[in-house]
């Protein structure tokens, strides 16, 4: 694998996501409105009014398990990704999956995670502009001077 990198650079990525976003996510799907209302609800109250509590909370829920299937598509997107850069054979496609894992991190969390996408478009522009020099060594070594067996008998 000569791609460590853009692969270090996505699994860093996702790794975030699902600190942030699966945490989030898990928080709150399992959060009872009775909690949210003495917990969460005194933070967010500023624009809100106590009489929409349980709006607000329909509202807070919608957004976690939003989040939940953001992380999922990101998951899937830099998994292809790095199965796709994997010993450095489809760079250009890696970089695509990488891109779309970026803007589905942007348009599913709104904007918010925008530092986490940053990483996602880190590891495409690697695969896009980083050229690897291969090696002198012995596998890349000519064998036309040999002669196969049959030709030696």
């Amino acid at each position: 694998m000569k791609r460590k990198w853009e692969v270090m650079i996505g699994i860093a990525g996702v790794i975030l996501c699902v600190i942030f976003l699966g945490g989030f996510s898990l928080t709150m799907t399992s959060m009872e409105e009775s909690i949210y209302e003495t917990t969460v609800f005194p933070i967010l109250q500023e624009g809100v009014s106590e009489e929409y509590v349980s709006e607000s909370f329909e509202a807070v829920k919608a957004l976690a398990i939003w989040f939940g299937v953001t992380l999922i598509i990101v998951f899937i997107l830099v998994a292809l990704a790095t199965l796709s850069i994997w010993r450095n054979k489809y760079p250009k496609r890696g970089a695509v999956f990488f891109i779309f894992a970026g803007l589905a991190t942007l348009i599913g969390t709104q904007f918010i995670a925008f530092p986490l996408a940053f990483l996602f478009f880190i590891a495409a522009a690697l695969c896009l502009f980083r050229k690897i020099k291969e090696k002198e060594g012995v596998g890349n070594v000519s064998n036309k001077n040999s002669q196969s067996d049959f030709a030696r008998i």
